[in-house]
């Protein structure tokens, strides 16, 4: 669980996602899909490749409703920094994933969706690039 919330943030931590990590992201995945009902199925799936193209407020609600659910954000769009560094697992990587907070912090929206997209982007365009992302 505690690679899960680093994850949460588009792949920063080293390590892969365990089984039991995968299965609670399948049922986050399906509860934000069930309270999204407008979002384009298809534009969820191409979060996995990291295409961040298309802007559109269904798929913003939907990556918010991901980063509440990993704990990392708040519904009223707060990043919670400290709980992210404080589950980062490997001291290695606390300076890479603070360097990484502090350079996609700074792009907060007007909305909490807004922010959630904006960090997602950042944090996918910025920080190393691994095969999982919370949005298997």
């Amino acid at each position: 669980m505690k690679t899960l919330l680093v994850l949460a943030v588009c792949s920063i931590a080293a390590q892969a996602l365990t089984d039991e990590q995968r299965e609670k992201l399948k049922i986050y995945r399906s509860q934000c899909l069930a309270v999204n009902t407008k979002v384009d199925v298809k534009l969820v799936n191409e979060l996995k490749s990291g295409y961040f193209k298309t802007e559109n407020e269904p798929l913003k609600k939907y990556i918010l409703c991901i980063l509440v659910k990993a704990g990392v954000m708040t519904p009223a769009g707060e990043f919670k920094k400290d709980v992210l560094l404080a589950k980062t697992l490997n001291p290695a990587d606390k300076t890479m994933v603070k360097k990484l907070l502090d350079k996609c912090l700074v792009f907060k929206g007007n909305t909490p969706h807004q922010s959630a997209w904006n960090y997602s982007k950042c944090f996918h365009e910025h920080g190393p690039r691994r095969n999982e992302t919370i949005f298997q």
